[in-house]
């Protein structure tokens, strides 16, 4: 069990940055492309019964799913930026409190959304484009993977977060990776072994929701490994005697995380009730293996993200401002790098990533049509991210605010509304990479004048840079 004592320091204030980045980087994004793995995995399985409904459901369900990815961004993010920057000055129980308070937080917030949806489910569903013969098959999803398995799913998230926040990647990405292998493992065991026929898709939520109970038990275990009282890793419920403040600063810091998820909600259901207007359920089926595909570049970046700010959050509050600049441009670089890349393999092979889940012409037409758009939004919201994460991790939380609705929930949704108006309905894909090019030239100015900010702070100061 790593001890307030003994946090890597090297790593965060001397090692080189390309190698401090990659020991950050690389493992959060290994977790991330095996996670992506087997949420295609989910929709691969499904797509092998060749019931186009069944996998219109499981991609449905991405969306109410996706707010326990919110709760997760907003307490683990939000935590990880506290933590990091607490570090940064020494202050080791400031780190330990915000710690604790955001794993106990987030388990009530994962508990009183399972609540409503256990409630209010169907009527969750059909807000977001469900109907027809699809629906029923969501709402039995929903039960097992939110209603029921939401707080460990969250939760595992959550530790995930805090845990890199300490230094710790490697640790982190293991007890999530641990989770997804496991996910692909039980998806055909449940789905084709234990269940009867015609129960493939409570197999597949059943196999998220035993997965993610075991990546909690891992991290768990790892935590009370030791059990010393003055670990920054704790869950005891002892908050300190700023609470309130504590929070606050945890909820500033990650609701541009949650906002974002929350905002990609909204637009996501703004778009599955344009297209299943004229596509039906092919067409949903087709535009959520485009979001499955997708989900490998967009994991990747948050990979990078998710790796890179703890360490800018600590040279910002140590003062290493060169450091932090060399830490940003490098992931930047990499991030650009991969998206370029994925867009061109999504571009050239759309109507063979389609085939590959599913044996439909119907919905391998909408979806390769759909992933030839989709795909150019790319390498716009890698940087987007990288920006976002930067002011995340110094503590401002406007810019990334803005920026998060920038990336999904304004721009796009305005432009739906006036291709809807004045062109085919076909088109309104095109509003993805419409906002991320805007989010993208807006980001840029911000980030350029963070920079320039710090640059003059270190010409005053020329010590601490």
């Amino acid at each position: 069990m790593m001890r307030s004592s003994t946090i890597n320091e090297e790593l965060f204030a001397s090692m080189p940055v390309p190698k401090a980045v990659a020991l950050m980087v690389l493992p959060a994004i290994a977790n991330q492309i095996v996670h992506v793995i087997y949420n295609i995995s989910d929709t691969w399985f499904v797509g092998l019964t060749g019931n186009p409904d069944a996998v219109a459901a499981v991609s449905l369900c991405m969306i109410i799913f996706n707010v326990l990815t919110a709760i997760s961004n907003l307490f683990g993010i939000g935590a990880a930026s506290v933590i990091s920057r607490s570090l940064g000055r020494g202050d080791h129980s400031g780190a330990r409190y915000a710690f604790r308070l955001s794993v106990w937080a987030s388990a009530a917030a994962a508990g009183i959304y399972g609540i409503l949806l256990f409630f209010f489910g169907r009527s969750f569903l059909t807000l977001v484009g469900g109907e027809g013969g699809y629906i029923d098959y969501a709402v039995r999803y929903n039960m097992v993977t939110v209603v029921a398995g939401g707080v460990p799913t969250v939760l595992a998230a959550v530790l995930a977060h805090v845990v890199r926040s300490t230094g710790n990647s490697g640790k982190a990405s293991m007890g999530l990776t641990l989770g997804a292998v496991l996910n692909i493992a039980f998806d055909p065991l449940f789905m084709f072994v234990l269940l009867p026929p015609g129960n493939e898709v409570v197999g597949a939520a059943l196999a998220t929701a035993a997965s993610n109970i075991i990546s909690l038990a891992y991290f768990l275990l790892y935590i009370f490994r030791g059990g010393d009282e003055e670990s920054v890793m704790s869950v005891r419920p002892n908050f300190g005697s700023h609470i309130p403040q504590l929070l606050g600063e945890i909820l500033k810091c990650g609701l541009p995380s949650f906002t974002m998820i929350a905002f990609t909600m909204l637009s996501h259901s703004l778009l599955n009730a344009t297209i299943a207007g004229f596509g039906g359920g092919a067409a949903i089926a087709g535009l959520g293996i485009v979001r499955k595909i997708d989900s490998l570049a967009f994991s990747v970046n948050q990979g990078v993200t998710q790796g890179m700010l703890p360490l800018v959050g600590y040279c910002f509050s140590s003062g290493l401002h060169e450091r932090m600049k060399r830490v940003i441009i490098f992931s930047a670089f990499c991030t650009v790098a991969f998206s370029i890349m994925s867009s061109t393999v999504s571009y050239t092979c759309s109507k063979e990533l389609l085939a590959f889940f599913i044996n439909d012409p119907d919905t391998i037409f909408y979806g390769s049509s759909f992933l030839r758009v989709v795909c150019l939004a790319i390498p716009c919201y890698s940087v987007t991210f990288v920006v976002i994460a930067v002011f995340q991790a110094v503590g401002k939380s406007l810019v990334p605010f803005m920026l998060s609705a920038l990336h999904r929930g304004t721009v796009d949704n305005i432009m739906l509304f006036i291709i809807k108006a004045n062109f085919d309905h076909f088109y309104v894909i095109w509003t993805s990479p419409i906002s991320e090019a805007f989010a993208l030239l807006v980001s840029l100015i911000m980030l350029f004048r963070l920079l320039r900010g710090l640059k003059l702070k270190g010409a005053s100061a020329p010590g601490k840079a």
